[in-house]
């Protein structure tokens, strides 16, 4: 199961193509497989709290927002898209 939440849109790996990230299942394999950098504070801390989420021992809202914050660590978030628009 993908447990979806809000699209947060970070930089890829491909120069000038945001990536959105739309639920849990996808943000921690891309912290697992894609991240551009290989340790920080907050990279093991989201990686962390997407287990838990998967494992129902956290929300779908705590592991966005544990992804954010890594993906400001590592310099790669650009926004969250907007819904209902």
């Amino acid at each position: 199961m993908s447990y979806p939440f809000p699209p947060v849109t970070i930089e890829s790996r491909r120069l000038g193509k945001p990536k959105n990230i739309c639920s849990i299942s996808e943000a921690a394999e891309y912290l697992l497989m894609k991240w551009p950098i290989h340790e920080g504070r907050k990279l093991k801390a989201a990686r962390q709290c997407c287990f838990d989420a998967l494992d129902g021992k956290a929300s779908a809202a705590d592991a966005r927002s544990a992804f954010i914050e890594a993906a400001k660590e590592a310099h790669i978030f650009v926004d969250y898209v907007k819904s209902g628009k």
